[in-house]
């Protein structure tokens, strides 16, 4: 019998020609750029590549796509996929070849990679699953269940999952939520990831006095909304880095001896990421080491600031608004909403009386962590070492976003992230890319971590 290895080698030419069609259509969320067209094309590729039902979701924003494989194997144990179809913007004038026509070509390493918007962020990473659940259904049979979402708006910052939940929760009963999505470690080997930050993104509008000032004729009597927003924003941190809302980290999931255990084992060089970003010196916080405070902490930070004057030569001008773009990145067991609620607390006791504020909730996002020493970790080590040859690297968290805290929530089943992109994919950058070496390695964990996956106990 023919194995999955040898017909994905066999189909290969096939499945590249798909993924090049894919790349092809662009389908950016923000601006509603081929959107449709893609979850046409993205529905008729999941029936081709062997699964059972494709059925579009409908929201009040973008839609999804949920597609089930569905195991002859009684009780088999179920996967939810994730995974997202939408892109960011592109300008073009800033690629070396057009963003929407995949170019396959040498990388600085000198090995092929394929150059399109969406190539590594996000969807020549789900397409891995798709080659390996088709090899798989044409050789040794599907062992387990598998379902397949991918969004349409996690661009944007995924407003609508709540209705996505709503609509599949009654289809699928995953007991675990899996993710190929960023980048592998700069050393080349593969990562194991349980965890997120989640978010919540504000934005802060200062108003003043009804127009902009001759800083002579009103300084003195006129309030300033730029010193106003500077010293709100000021008082929200102190020194040593700590936020300073009250019950910011109430709800923090202390740091244990095993998350220290296996952190020790992260290859994280400090003095090399200050050197990385040419800064003086790192950022302090509330952790014991930096990559506590990139892992386990939640961050206060300012985006963007802007109000007043800000071209060539002098205008002295008391500005009449200042406005500030704010993220705050959560860590497991912190509630956005509360937070949320938190913030404005904090701005109503500390905002300047001389100024009106208005607050607005941009976004947000549910931080999770599947714990260390969860069972099912090991299992997809060893699945990811078979693929790779070498021996991943397992964090319990990464500092970056994703909608799966709200699926592993309203599941209650373990998250766990595999990257199948290389460390300098330029996702959100121009020349986004893939290393095709990565690529088939992420089709063969795919293929490895269903085979492995058939022997684990619902």
């Amino acid at each position: 019998m023919e194995t999955p290895a040898e017909h994905v080698e066999a189909t290969y030419e096939t499945a590249m020609d798909d993924l090049f069609r894919l790349l092809a259509q662009p389908s950016i969320s923000t601006t509603d750029e081929g959107v449709d067209e893609c979850v046409e094309l993205v529905m008729t590729l999941c029936d081709e590549y062997g699964f059972d039902t494709v059925d579009r979701i409908e929201t009040d924003g973008q839609p999804s796509v949920l597609a089930t494989a569905t195991s002859a194997v009684p009780d088999a144990y179920e996967v939810l996929i994730y995974g997202h179809y939408d892109v960011q913007p592109v300008d073009p004038a800033l690629w070396s070849s057009p963003p929407f026509e995949p170019t396959i070509r040498p990388g600085p390493d000198g090995k092929d990679r394929l150059y399109a918007r969406g190539a590594g962020d996000n969807k020549g990473q789900w397409f891995a699953h798709l080659v390996a659940i088709e090899a798989l259904r044409s050789t040794t049979g599907l062992p387990i269940n598998i379902s397949l979402l991918l969004e349409g708006e996690e661009e944007s910052g995924s407003p609508h999952m709540s209705e996505v939940i709503d609509t599949i929760e009654s289809r699928v009963d995953p007991d675990l939520i899996y993710v190929s999505d960023g980048p592998i470690d700069r050393t080349d080997r593969p990562t194991v990831t349980m965890g997120l930050r989640g978010i919540l993104y504000v934005q802060l509008d200062v108003t003043g006095p009804n127009r902009d000032l001759h800083s002579g004729n009103f300084g003195g009597i006129a309030p300033n909304p730029a010193w106003a927003l500077i010293e709100l924003l000021s008082s929200m941190k102190d020194p040593t880095g700590r936020v300073t809302i009250d019950g910011y980290y109430d709800d923090v999931r202390p740091v244990t001896d095993s998350d220290r255990a296996v952190l020790a084992e992260v290859p994280f060089d400090p003095e090399g990421a200050r050197l990385d970003i040419d800064a003086v010196a790192l950022d302090v916080g509330p952790g014991e080491t930096p990559l506590e405070n990139l892992l386990y902490y939640p961050t206060l930070n300012v985006n963007g600031f802007t109000s007043g004057y800000g071209g060539e030569g002098m205008m002295t001008i008391i500005p009449s608004t200042a406005q500030a773009k704010i993220d705050m990145r959560l860590v497991a067991d912190q509630d956005p909403d509360d937070i949320f609620e938190k913030f404005l607390t904090h701005i109503e006791t500390h905002t300047s009386d001389s100024v009106s504020i208005e607050v607005t909730k941009l976004a947000t996002m549910t931080p999770h962590r599947t714990p260390v020493d969860d069972p099912i970790v090991q299992p997809i080590v060893t699945a990811v070492r078979e693929a790779w040859g070498t021996e991943p690297i397992v964090k319990p968290a990464v500092g970056g976003s994703l909608p799966t805290g709200a699926l592993a929530e309203a599941f209650d089943a373990p998250f766990v992230s595999v990257p199948y992109a290389n460390a300098d994919e330029n996702n959100h950058s121009p020349d986004e890319n893939l290393a095709l070496w990565c690529f088939e390695n992420g089709v063969r964990t795919t293929v490895e971590l269903v085979q492995t996956l058939a022997n684990v106990t619902r």
